[in-house]
């Protein structure tokens, strides 16, 4: 046999990592069978199982973040995107689905939604492109596109509901 087996030698990060997400997956839809009952342990337990979509998600979109010098395109649309399926889902909720689907909905907002977009990236994105020294207000400009875009998707996507129902 020309295989051996590698004894002693230490795992990579990479596969602890690995192992650490496989084993938390599982155990989260363990738990799933476990809380039945409770839609707000449900509702957390769901939230967690989308978060690394978000995740995952999100770290794709920070690949187009140096396409423009001046405006990091990859966290303005992972932003937008949070903006835009937390609007839509929102609405759905507020038309009083069954309570089965208003867990998911939440859970997919609270994890995947809230994982996708960041706020902290946004302000160090924005720091990093004013400097008042040298006449530079990028960021101002930055600002002032996502918060004006994320308005306008968030009241566009929060009429969902509405036209779901004239369809």
């Amino acid at each position: 046999g020309g295989q051996s087996l590698m004894l002693g030698k230490k795992p990579s990060v990479r596969a602890l990592f690995t192992a650490f997400f496989v084993l938390s997956m599982i155990s989260l839809m363990m738990s799933l069978i476990i809380w039945q009952e409770s839609p707000q342990q449900q509702m957390i337990v769901y939230s967690l199982l989308f978060s690394p979509l978000g995740v995952l998600t999100r770290w794709q979109l920070d690949k187009y973040n140096n396409v423009l010098a001046s405006f990091p395109l990859g966290t303005f649309s992972a932003n937008l995107l949070s903006c835009a399926l937390s609007g839509s889902l929102g609405s759905f909720i507020a038309g009083n689905p069954g309570s089965e689907e208003r867990v998911v909905l939440q859970s997919l907002i609270s994890g995947f939604a809230g994982t996708l977009s960041t706020l902290a990236t946004f302000i160090v994105q924005l720091s990093d492109r004013i400097d008042p020294i040298i006449l530079r207000y990028d960021g101002l400009v930055y600002a002032f596109v996502m918060i004006f875009w994320g308005i306008m998707v968030g009241f566009a996507s929060g009429q969902a509901k509405n036209w779901a129902d004239d369809l």
